[in-house]
């Protein structure tokens, strides 16, 4: 009898734990650039930087197998997060979860580092601003990554 609950126990677990799908490219979303592809990234951060609003909102969605898993709205003001909230509840988030939060430059430094490492990174990049809109490092295929989706930036 106990070995049946397990089994339906590993289940829900697995099936509770399993990464979102990546959302749908729309037509004329950019395209997934590789890590390996640095000079694309270069780039990117390069638009991003010319662009950057010295005080930004976002959207930040990540997924992985690991506790900071949720969704955010946070506040850079100055390059530094000022403010992460759950984006379900508008609590302030736990302190335990807002070390592992990333402002948009962290970001671009973690895909070089990951890229540098070895680790796999994929990267969708937003055509006009250049901040990365969806970024996988590592693998989520494989319990082994995180993704990152940043939506809704916005100056302050």
């Amino acid at each position: 009898m106990r070995f049946p609950a397990l089994i339906a126990a590993a289940l829900l677990l697995s099936a509770a734990c399993a990464p979102a799908a990546p959302s749908a490219n729309e037509p004329g979303d950019p395209q997934p650039l590789p890590a390996a592809q640095s000079g694309d990234i270069a780039a990117a951060q390069r638009r991003w930087e010319s662009r950057r609003p010295a005080a930004y909102a976002y959207d930040l969605a990540v997924t992985c197998f690991c506790v900071h898993r949720g969704e955010y709205a946070l506040e850079v003001r100055n390059g530094e997060i000022t403010s992460v909230r759950d984006k379900s509840t508008g609590a302030p988030a736990a302190a335990s979860r807002v070390e592992w939060m990333v402002t948009v430059d962290r970001l671009f430094e973690v895909m070089r580092q990951a890229g540098q490492a070895g680790t796999p990174v994929r990267a969708v990049f937003h055509p006009e601003w250049g901040y990365p809109t969806e970024t996988e490092v590592g693998m989520l295929a494989n319990d082994s990554g995180t993704l990152y989706r940043i939506t809704g930036l916005r100056a302050l």
